[in-house]
């Protein structure tokens, strides 16, 4: 190669560009043209003289001089990122946009609620939510947060952890005045079930009572794809399901839910995470989101992060 020194943005371009699969979508994110995208990639593929992407029906994808030049830009453009940070007298830095993926549910009832605030602190920020059940890919989806319960090995990422709670069975007080309430996790195969179809055809409710634990598979006669249509599936009175304790707690407080099988409760908690990509993670407005995350999962769901 020769000694060329590229222009940081044409780096940005071709970074962004790789992470969302398009030039195109790296624009929008970047609220720049197309043409200005793919003429700084042009740039730097003629400024070293080799492919760096190969463009195809199916999106992008890097030579192996493209991924080795991807790699070192994200370093190099953290690294301009965190001098900019040091040496910048602006009392707001936080702008521009993040991504935040998260099931459709969580997204209404824990980040929607507390958006104007963000907005007021950051006005310069951007917010796009991308709401869905399945776990979002952080690179292909070009997410830069994305809400999780469990936190796979198959991706390097920097998790926070934003509290804990537990899943609990609930019904609403019509079901159960028409179908009895059960006294103990065996009577539940006398009940309806509701569940999520990513749970299979079969569901696995654990409980634990004097130190003992027990399980008991159900065969869910409603299920749907998303934790929102479960949880209104419930306070429609279509069966016994579980919730996770938050989002079944204000329909518990107004009656329109009532915990089922209490004494029986396994008090498995489980943790919510705040992920992102390592070489997202730095940036301020990721940063800013993620602070944002943790005051509203303590302020609306009283969870604690234990920071």
């Amino acid at each position: 190669m020769r000694n060329y020194l590229p222009d940081p943005s044409d780096l940005r371009w071709l970074v962004r560009s790789l992470e969302l699969g398009s030039f195109s979508a790296a624009a929008r994110e970047l609220d720049v043209a197309v043409s200005v995208v793919t003429r700084g990639v042009d740039r730097l593929e003629a400024g070293y003289g080799v492919t760096l992407l190969r463009r195809s029906t199916h999106g992008l994808s890097p030579t192996a001089e493209g991924s080795e030049l991807a790699q070192e830009a994200r370093e190099l453009l953290e690294r301009l990122e965190d001098i900019s940070g040091a040496l910048s007298k602006q009392k707001n830095r936080v702008a521009g946009v993040v991504r935040l993926a998260s099931s459709q549910e969580i997204c209404e009832e824990l980040v929607v609620p507390h958006l104007a605030r963000l907005r007021a602190k950051h006005p310069a920020l951007r917010i796009e939510l991308v709401a869905e059940d399945r776990v979002a890919d952080l690179v292909t989806d070009g997410i830069d947060v994305a809400l999780r319960t469990t936190v796979g090995n198959s991706e390097s990422v920097v998790a926070c952890a934003l509290g804990s709670f537990e899943r609990r069975l609930y019904a609403s007080p019509t079901y159960l005045r028409g179908h009895g309430e059960p006294t103990n996790p065996q009577e539940l195969h006398q009940h309806f079930a509701v569940a999520h179809t990513a749970q299979g055809p079969t569901v696995d409710w654990k409980f634990s009572k004097a130190g003992r634990t027990m399980e008991v598979t159900v065969r869910p006669q409603l299920s749907a794809n998303t934790t929102a249509l479960v949880h209104h599936a419930l306070v429609a009175g279509a069966g016994i399901g579980m919730l996770s304790c938050p989002l079944a707690a204000a329909d518990v407080a107004q009656g329109r839910l009532v915990e089922v099988l209490a004494p029986f409760a396994s008090g498995t908690c489980h943790t919510m995470f705040a992920v992102s990509l390592p070489s997202r993670r730095r940036a301020a407005r990721v940063g800013a989101v993620i602070q944002f995350l943790q005051d509203a999962a303590r302020k609306q769901w009283g969870l604690n992060s234990g920071d």
